[in-house]
């Protein structure tokens, strides 16, 4: 009785190419997420921005003089009062999560120890960072 099996050779040139292709792979899977992240929280951004828009727009047709003076109704829920979906706010400083700071500003986790901070003014219905920040004018483009 003859039974046909891999011999150690060939086992050893399979793990050794698996092994080249998880070297290669991973470093471009990580950057991909990273993109992704990052388009993630341009899109938030601009969505907050095109609320506030909105909301303004909506103020002035209606000829009403009232400034929105907050954001949300909930602290759990951020931006409710401009966006259809609010963000769900995180205690938690990961990635692409948002958290209320005061009553008018806001951090975003670009990763578990940076972040952007972002600032409501209510009288001209901005949502802006500090421009002197370099990943703030990355954010913003």
């Amino acid at each position: 009785m003859h039974t046909k099996a891999f011999s150690l050779i060939e086992i050893i040139f399979t793990i050794a190419i698996i092994s080249i292709l998880a070297i290669v792979a991973i470093p471009k899977l990580q950057n991909t997420l990273t993109k992704a992240d990052i388009i993630k929280i341009k899109g938030d951004i601009t969505l907050i921005r095109d609320g506030l828009i909105k909301y303004k727009n909506k103020q002035i047709l209606a000829n009403d003089t009232t400034s929105l003076v907050s954001l949300e109704e909930d602290d759990s829920l951020l931006f409710g009062k401009i966006l259809k979906y609010p963000i769900i706010a995180s205690n938690f400083h990961h990635t692409r999560s948002w958290e209320k700071i005061s009553n008018n500003s806001y951090k975003v986790w670009l990763t578990t120890d940076q972040f952007l901070e972002f600032s409501y003014d209510s009288t001209n219905y901005t949502f802006d960072c500090d421009k002197n920040n370099q990943l703030c004018n990355e954010y913003n483009q």
